[in-house]
């Protein structure tokens, strides 16, 4: 299935920018994983490391990435998702008591 969508400079800008800055916490949360250290975010030089490889790899978006000057930083705000209410288990009123084992017969010992 192909098709044609038309994005605004903005757009494509933004989408850009993002995909330099959530690829550049990738690296920095694997190599703080990996290393065992505290996590640094991306600094600028690597957002934009990321932005000229994009254009690099995507001739057709060259002229986008490259008017990025200073990819933003990019943190995706958290899920608006409220955790469910807390469940009380219901309180036993009457425990059930052990039965004894009919033993092999089906008699009670």
């Amino acid at each position: 299935m192909s098709g044609t969508v038309i994005l605004s400079a903005e757009t494509v800008g933004a989408m850009i920018e993002a995909h330099a800055s959530m690829a550049a916490w990738y690296y920095a949360l694997w190599r703080a994983h990996s290393e065992g250290k505290p996590v640094v975010a991306p600094d600028d030089a690597t957002r934009r490391a990321f932005v000229a490889r994009l254009a690099a790899d995507f001739p057709e978006l060259r002229a986008a990435a490259t008017a990025i000057t200073d990819p933003r930083m990019y943190v995706p705000p958290p899920p608006m998702v409220e955790p469910p209410p807390m469940v009380e288990p219901p309180a036993i009123v009457n425990p059930p008591t052990p039965r004894e084992d009919p033993g092999p017969a089906g008699e009670s010992t």
